[in-house]
């Protein structure tokens, strides 16, 4: 099993696990040397156990996540569908990412048949009004809780102002 990024606070990072059978063929008990330019950063350690204390402390955070994400994705929906644009978007949690065709994503395959020459001027009209979005259309937006409703409604707006771009 592998972890990331949550485990780090945001800074890179990366763990792994196993059974015990297993981790005991890793140094220094076992013959496998494992080793990385950021293994045991304490920097990054600490930022990953104050995420980890803030999450274990915080019951509601998954669930305003899931209802953040859920409200950009209505929002920006329902501006699209207006508007007339081919799109569909995908959402799991405060994971988020939209594509520009009528038919579902579900793998990179169907990923590639989506119209990709809308998602640079997208991309681009986002940044150009302050709102910054993965670059690629094949990546998840990842929506932090540090996001307010504020936030999310001058994405949605935005979105409705560059949507006639889209057409």
């Amino acid at each position: 099993m592998c972890f990331g990024k949550i485990i780090g606070g945001g800074l890179p990072v990366g763990a792994f696990a196993s059974t015990n059978n297993i981790m005991s063929y890793l140094s220094p008990n076992g013959p496998i040397y494992q080793a990385g330019t950021l293994s045991g950063n304490p920097l990054a350690m600490a930022a990953g156990f104050c995420m980890l204390n803030a999450i274990d402390n915080d019951s509601k955070l998954y669930q305003r996540l899931d209802e953040k994400a859920n409200y950009l994705d209505i929002g920006i929906s329902e501006i699209l569908k207006r508007k007339g644009v081919k799109f569909t978007t995908n959402r799991v949690g405060s994971m988020f990412s939209i594509h520009f065709m009528d038919d579902n994503v579900i793998d990179f395959d169907s990923a590639k048949k989506a119209d990709n020459r809308f998602f640079p001027i997208f991309f681009h009209e986002m940044l150009k009004n302050g709102i910054y979005i993965a670059p690629s259309s094949y990546e998840s937006w990842f929506l932090s809780d540090a996001l307010t409703y504020e936030d999310l409604d001058k994405t949605i707006a935005v979105v409705e102002k560059i949507s006639t771009k889209l057409l």
